[in-house]
């Protein structure tokens, strides 16, 4: 089917017609424009805006735990000190998840500590005293 159509404004001879090639050149196509802001971009994980991920907070050392825990049982305050003082080392270091579990583990041994401690106390507390003479 053809357009019989009259085109205003006509063309004139020799004139190219919009999307016809140059006459003569047969070459490629020129490349495509290089991605923009909103061109394709490579997957990045969800963050603010956006943006990158949000830093991870550091760890907290539990030092006020672990002293307590060192108040009521000795030893197992110790290992819960240790452990306290593994956070910043293993963070300073770069080793996020290790300052995390030292974390958690100075923690869970502070709690055990200041149990076990309070379970001595009461046991002593409640303990008849045979020392007395009467």
């Amino acid at each position: 089917m053809t357009d019989d159509r009259p085109h205003y404004p006509p063309p004139r001879p020799g004139s190219q017609q919009p999307g016809s090639p140059a006459p003569g050149s047969q070459g490629p196509p020129p490349p495509p424009p290089p991605p923009g802001p909103y061109g394709p971009q490579p997957y990045q994980p969800p963050g603010a805006y956006g943006g990158p991920p949000p830093q991870q907070a550091r760890p907290s050392p539990y030092w006020p735990v672990s002293i307590i825990s060192l108040l009521f049982s000795c030893i197992i305050g110790a290992v819960g000190l240790y452990f306290s003082s593994q956070v910043d080392s293993k963070w300073n270091a770069g080793d996020a998840d290790g300052a995390r579990k030292a974390s958690q583990t100075a923690l869970i041994i502070g709690i055990i500590g200041i149990v076990v401690g309070v379970v001595v106390l009461i046991a002593l507390m409640s303990t008849p005293d045979t020392t007395s003479d009467f």
